[in-house]
């Protein structure tokens, strides 16, 4: 898959483009559908199925304050699961002044411009433009003057509300992984690189596995039950996600620490992918040592219990 920044680089794509277009926070069942959309219209029709997105949220440029935390915060990640929908170009758009200021007809002047745009493929709601002036009436307009096909995807219903990326955080935020999942078409999952720690919960017969959660959207700080994967194997587990208040006081680096059932050996910078089954109780700061290990022992317990059911 190509990845260009700039509409200039389009400047060598001779074949016509099937563009899905969106901000595509997550991935979600309902952006899958749009891309879906591209792709089979590049398959019906030859030409090349790609994605125009940008690398940071329009309301950045308007309403900083306002700006929702990612859902997948790392474009790596988002790129590889549109490449596995059928994606083979994505052009990625700083959202600039300049670009904000275009309007409707300017920005796809200049996207018709770069390539043979063939088609545009977008959500019924998706609004594009200077002050989101434009809709998919006004894109079917530009399609008739500029010689391109429009496809307006309905939207996803699950449990009868539409899958939103808004929706995705507020389960996210609830703990609530299954609707989460519902929505995204794949589990929700931390993935990062295993990290060297101060080595506490070895010393208290805990030996756990840290890595830095990501700048995305996070469920609350607390103990869960998780299955984890290294090196192609997966584990079940105890994770902690938070600041380790008993050790650090309130001002540690958020961080997520697994304790994996099994004996996984020495992992330290191994790539770690952990999902969380179940959340089983709020972080909590302890008057000792002595009854976090006590608590650990629970937790653990109680993981298993909980991966023994298949929750």
């Amino acid at each position: 898959m190509v990845i260009y920044r700039e509409f200039k680089e389009l400047k060598g794509v001779s074949s016509p483009v099937h563009w899905a277009m969106g901000m595509f926070d997550g991935l979600h069942l309902g952006h899958a559908g749009v891309i879906a959309a591209a792709v089979e219209g590049a398959a019906r029709d030859g030409g090349i199925a790609a994605v125009l997105t940008f690398r940071t949220h329009p309301l950045a440029r308007v309403r900083p304050e306002s700006v929702p935390p990612a859902i997948m915060a790392v474009d790596a990640e988002k790129f590889a699961l549109m490449e596995e929908l059928g994606v083979k170009m994505v052009l990625t758009l700083e959202f600039s002044s300049r670009l904000a200021s275009l309007s409707p007809e300017e920005f796809i002047k200049e996207l018709c411009s770069s390539c043979r745009v063939a088609e545009i493929a977008v959500g019924e709601d998706w609004h594009f433009g200077r002050g989101r002036a434009g809709d998919v009436g006004t894109l079917r307009l530009l399609a008739s003057r500029y010689g391109f096909r429009v496809t307006a995807v309905p939207p996803i219903l699950r449990a009868g509300e539409r899958v939103s990326s808004t929706r995705i955080r507020e389960a996210v935020r609830a703990a609530d992984f299954l609707q989460a999942a519902e929505m995204l078409g794949r589990p929700y999952r931390w993935k990062g690189t295993v990290l060297h720690g101060r080595q506490l919960g070895r010393l208290l017969n805990y030996p756990t596995a840290n890595m830095k959660p990501g700048s995305g959207v996070q469920p609350p700080h607390g103990v869960y039950a998780v299955r984890a994967w290294v090196n192609g194997v997966e584990y079940g587990g105890v994770a902690n996600l938070g600041v380790r208040p008993t050790v650090e006081g309130d001002a540690g680096e958020l961080l997520l620490e697994t304790h994996l059932f099994g004996q996984p050996g020495d992992i330290y910078g191994q790539k770690m992918e952990v999902e969380p089954v179940r959340f089983l109780r709020a972080e909590a700061k302890f008057p000792s040592l002595e009854e976090l290990k006590s608590q650990l022992a629970l937790d653990a317990a109680h993981a298993v219990e909980v991966l023994k059911r298949g929750e």
